[in-house]
């Protein structure tokens, strides 16, 4: 495995684009499980959630901008949120 500091830009763009994705779905998992005790607590992790995905596509777009589409196709269709780990190459 590499050390962080040997990561390519590339590679470091698509480490933050699957962070960000992870802590949406954390977030996510935060706000389901508190939202019937604690309706005003799960709103904040699901705006928190949105952010993330926020971060996420414009992390995206700056990634395809400096190095083209990262996206495969997956069962007939082309999900941008489905495609990040395995584009290192």
């Amino acid at each position: 495995m590499k050390k962080f500091s040997d990561l390519t830009e590339r590679e470091v763009l698509a480490v933050a684009i699957a962070s960000e994705e992870e802590d949406g779905r954390i977030y996510m998992s935060f706000a389901e499980n508190l939202a019937e005790r604690y309706p005003d607590s799960a709103r904040i992790f699901e705006q928190m959630a949105e952010e993330e995905k926020g971060h996420r596509h414009m992390l995206l777009e700056l990634y395809e901008h400096d190095s083209g589409p990262i996206c495969r196709r997956f069962g007939g269709r082309t999900s941008k949120d489905s495609c990040v780990a395995a584009r290192l190459g």
